[in-house]
């Protein structure tokens, strides 16, 4: 095993030892996997860093897919980085090369039928689209959204389709449907969701019960508590059936239920997996060469799935893959701020849903415009914010989440939470 002092060890001149390059191998060009890239060239010059991913594509923002799809951004400006980045930065891409096997006691990746030696390993592998086992399947004009590949897919076939039926009221299904009823304003979308309520991990029933009017009064038709049982037609889909008997007809439909980690690889290779790939505070796995980041990352029991946790652990795992002092992993506040269907949303800490129980120490305090379409809530324990949402606004968006990040105390102010043009000044 290389020891710190071996990495950074200058060149000499001859009669010294030479310096040893490190090789690092991530596998994955998604947002963890390329900030960690980025991240390990900033403190690095010499390292030698290669991404391996199964995409024909360098790296975009999953965000941006929306965009593609509604047409604000053409297909040549989707990379987040100028093609000629990586070889700037002497950052190997191997695109349309999937990870095969992992040979953990030969520290080497097996990809297009060549082996790859390693000395440190990094799985960004993220996630993946979880499809339930839905009776009917597969079908043609049946999709799910994550990759570029699919986006072009979906654009084509709601170019043609009459009917959208978008099975998921999360954050990826509520932004599919901005997508397309931006692009084709002739196509009617509804919007099926299991749960009382759309967007349950960042929205409590009166948040969503506003945005929910906000999504109807564009056009589209939202039905809750609707568990879909079969997808309708013979090769090509004509619609869904609930469970409790309803048909809603639709010529194309986005199956947008949730990700699950990608662990395949990992758990191949003998490492210890659970609902992600288990790490310790240093973001390594069960193996000490080998560390996961983004959305395949399970650290204390949490799979966190979204941008921020990713950047975090990128920046982590550089130091330490590099021997250089820096902080553990201690987990990331979730923090969300997008605009939904075009409407500004920031979910930020413990949101904590109307059918969780009281708890001694929480309390919280609601905010809602005269007009209705501004809500604000803010989750207190011990008389520190612990959480927000604000929905219609994004203007205290930072400084709500300064508060929370640095668990503030609010004492000073919190008679004003329940001035709805309270802006933190």
């Amino acid at each position: 095993m290389l020891m710190p002092e071996d990495i950074i060890a200058p060149e000499r001149e001859s009669g010294l030892r030479a310096r040893v390059i490190l090789r690092v191998i991530i596998i994955g060009n998604n947002v963890a996997g390329t900030t960690l890239a980025k991240s390990l060239r900033d403190a690095d010059q010499t390292v030698q860093v290669d991404i391996f991913t199964d995409e024909d594509t360098p790296y975009y923002p999953r965000p941006r897919l929306i965009d593609f799809l509604e047409g604000t951004v053409p297909e040549k400006d989707m990379p987040f980085y100028p093609l000629d980045w990586y070889d700037k930065n002497r950052v190997a891409l191997h695109l349309d090369s999937r990870v095969e096997r992992i040979d953990v006691a030969g520290k080497r990746v097996l990809a297009a039928e060549t082996w790859h030696p390693y000395d440190r390993l990094a799985l960004a592998t993220g996630s993946s689209p979880f499809v339930p086992p839905l009776k009917g399947l597969p079908k043609d004009n049946v999709f799910v959204l994550r990759t570029l590949a699919d986006a072009k897919r979906i654009k084509e076939a709601a170019s043609k389709a009459e009917h959208a039926v978008v099975i998921g009221g999360g954050l990826l299904g509520l932004e599919s449907v901005r997508g397309v009823c931006t692009a084709f304003l002739e196509l009617r979308v509804t919007i099926l969701e299991f749960s009382e309520h759309l967007l349950m991990r960042q929205l409590d029933h009166e948040g969503a019960a506003i945005l929910q009017g906000w999504i109807e009064s564009t056009g589209a038709e939202i039905i809750t508590k609707a568990e879909t049982e079969e997808i309708l037609g013979d090769s090509s889909v004509t619609g869904v059936k609930l469970k409790d008997g309803r048909i809603i007809e639709g010529d194309m439909v986005i199956i947008s239920a949730g990700t699950r980690s990608n662990i395949t690889l990992a758990k191949e290779a003998g490492l210890k997996v659970n609902k992600g790939v288990v790490v310790d505070s240093s973001l390594r796995t069960s193996n000490p060469d080998i560390f996961a980041l983004g959305d395949v990352c399970e650290y204390n029991g949490q799979v966190w799935a979204m941008i921020p946790p990713a950047l975090d652990q990128a920046r982590v795992v550089a130091k330490k893959i590099l021997g250089q002092p820096g902080p553990e992993y201690a987990g990331t506040i979730p923090s969300n701020t997008l605009k939904v269907s075009g409407f500004d949303l920031t979910s930020i800490g413990v949101v904590r849903s109307a059918h969780e129980p009281p708890e001694p120490g929480f309390d919280e305090i609601r905010a809602i415009s005269p007009d209705g379409k501004v809500y604000k809530k803010f989750v207190l324990k011990d008389g520190r914010m612990i959480g927000a949402i604000l929905l219609g606004t994004k203007k205290e968006a930072v400084k709500v989440s300064k508060l929370i990040k640095e668990s503030a105390p609010v004492d000073s102010f919190r008679d004003r939470l329940s001035d709805p043009s309270y802006d933190f000044a």
